[in-house]
């Protein structure tokens, strides 16, 4: 079994005019980020390992969920320039190249990232991922090649818990 942690990073600041790679997150991002942690840890979700994409604002995001969860604060977090992608398909190419080893992995993305593995994994065709959305995919194969179509779905988006 594989289980596929991926969350978009949280709301970006727009304030400043930036590079798209230097975008940081807002006040709000910060407080989406601290909302969707504590999810995650009431979820017991337990990854073995985390990546996130180059972008300032997934590191950033990353950051707040390793100081805020009980789960992560031991883990490394590798940068990853594949998870910088707006299609989906450099990151599920990514994901169906992951270390055999590892059975939970969580992954820090983007938007069109997201909305594509939610179509492609959960088969789903009309829910959008909002900013700091986690998606939790469950596979029932060994290698993570297999992977297809998920086994399970869920998600959490930071408005419901507001």
């Amino acid at each position: 079994m594989k289980k596929l942690i991926v969350i978009r990073h949280a709301k970006s600041d727009w304030s400043n005019i930036t590079s798209d790679l230097d975008r940081p997150i807002s006040k709000r991002g910060v407080n989406d980020a601290k909302i969707i942690s504590q999810i995650l840890d009431s979820e017991n979700l337990r990854p073995e390992i985390i990546y996130t994409s180059i972008a300032k604002r997934t590191i950033e995001t990353s950051e707040i969920f390793i100081e805020r969860s009980k789960f992560l604060f031991n883990l490394d977090c590798l940068k990853v320039d594949e998870l910088y992608d707006f299609s989906g398909n450099r990151v599920k190419s990514f994901i169906k190249n992951l270390n055999e080893k590892l059975s939970t992995v969580l992954i820090f993305t983007h938007n069109n990232s997201c909305n594509f593995l939610v179509t492609d994994f959960a088969n789903r065709f009309n829910l959008h991922v909002p900013t700091c959305g986690m998606l939790i995919f469950e596979f029932n194969v060994s290698l993570w090649a297999e992977i297809e179509k998920s086994k399970s779905f869920s998600f959490f988006f930071p408005k419901q818990y507001r």
